[in-house]
């Protein structure tokens, strides 16, 4: 694992080759973006973040697109419940050598982190502009990130098992449960974790019993993040 006190850049020195400058071209071409140093993992980190993400979904309303992936604001954002993963994964877990799948990946915060700390990582997400800043966010160490498209409904799509599975803020929607579920039984390794946060809405307080009774061993733990909100909750989900 590496050294949570080192405040070195990942990769000292990195300079964005050609095909990292198309990239983000490309999403320049889509979304106002913006360039930030922060601390992933106990690491300085080159980051870019959409601005003023809620401006998409706006936009998406007046051209009557709301229903889009794309324009849908939530994968624009980096949430709490992201920085509370990074931080568990940081300090409870050991997952150096691991492969590990980001479910719902958004901007990439949590999945990268997974990466900085050792983990061979594939992050995923149903819109193809969040793969887009991911892979952006993922550009100085993508020899160990790779993005895929996923829709938790065709979960064939991913071939591999993975020993760990993480995601952050998507058990908001009860509705979706009966589509995430088999989606973590068809791609968790035998003997695999998956680790879920949420910043303890009454939905994850639903989610918590309805995993249960979908056969899981669920048991949960609290991240204090000392911004003076709620802890961020960190369920931990294993099948017997």
């Amino acid at each position: 694992m590496l050294d949570a006190l080192d405040s070195s850049p990942v990769v000292e020195g990195f300079v964005d080759d050609p095909r990292h400058i198309r990239l983000l071209q490309r999403l320049q071409r889509s979304v106002t973006i913006e360039h930030e140093l922060i601390r992933i993992a106990g690491r300085s980190y080159p980051w870019t973040r959409v601005v003023d993400p809620d401006r998409l979904l706006e936009k998406a309303l007046e051209s009557g697109e709301d229903g889009s992936v794309d324009r849908d604001p939530f994968w624009a954002a980096t949430w709490r419940a992201s920085i509370g993963l990074e931080r568990f994964l940081q300090e409870h877990a050991t997952i150096a050598g691991s492969s590990v799948l980001e479910l719902g990946g958004g901007s990439g915060r949590a999945g990268i982190a997974a990466a900085i700390l050792g983990a061979k990582v594939c992050i995923t997400d149903a819109s193809r502009m969040a793969l887009l800043i991911c892979q952006y966010n993922a550009r100085a160490i993508s020899d160990r990130v790779h993005v895929r498209l996923l829709d938790w409904a065709k979960p064939e799509s991913l071939s591999e098992r993975f020993p760990v599975i993480l995601g952050s803020d998507i058990v908001y929607n009860p509705s979706l449960y009966p589509i995430l579920e088999p989606c973590l039984r068809r791609l968790l390794a035998k003997g695999g974790v998956v680790w879920l946060s949420e910043p303890q809405r009454h939905t994850g307080d639903r989610f918590e019993k309805w995993i249960r009774a979908a056969g899981w061993n669920c048991q949960a733990t609290y991240v204090e993040l000392g911004d003076g909100d709620r802890a961020i909750r960190i369920f931990e989900c294993r099948l017997p």
